[in-house]
């Protein structure tokens, strides 16, 4: 299960701005996941609860954005939002389409104490 390691680097850069901004427990993070990231948003919660358990850190929220791949339709060229890896144009009904984006892994936002 990778999300213990993504769970991890995420601490690790939490631990990092903490030196840089001198706060002493994180209150949240919201995270920028893509759809085609790979990674299993149930897992990295249990994965980043797991590891904050006993620290200073202990009740921090971890806030999820899901982003979706763009869709440009080969055919018509119609831009569109995939979801659910549909990739059925909405204008003509093509079944090809060149993917973009919706494999981000961000951080977007870091609260604390």
């Amino acid at each position: 299960m990778h999300e213990f390691s993504i769970a991890e680097n995420i601490l690790e850069i939490v631990d990092d701005y903490r030196h840089k901004r001198k706060f002493k427990r994180l209150t949240s993070i919201t995270l920028r996941i893509g759809l085609l990231s790979a990674v299993d948003e149930q897992a990295l919660r249990f994965a980043f609860e797991s590891l904050t358990e006993d620290s200073p850190d202990a009740g921090a929220v971890l806030k999820i954005e899901k982003t979706y791949p763009q869709g440009k339709c080969s055919s018509c060229g119609c831009s569109f939002e995939v979801r659910d890896l549909l990739y059925t144009c909405p204008e003509c009904g093509a079944i090809t389409a060149e993917l973009t984006g919706g494999d981000d892994l961000d951080i977007i936002k870091i609260e604390a104490e």
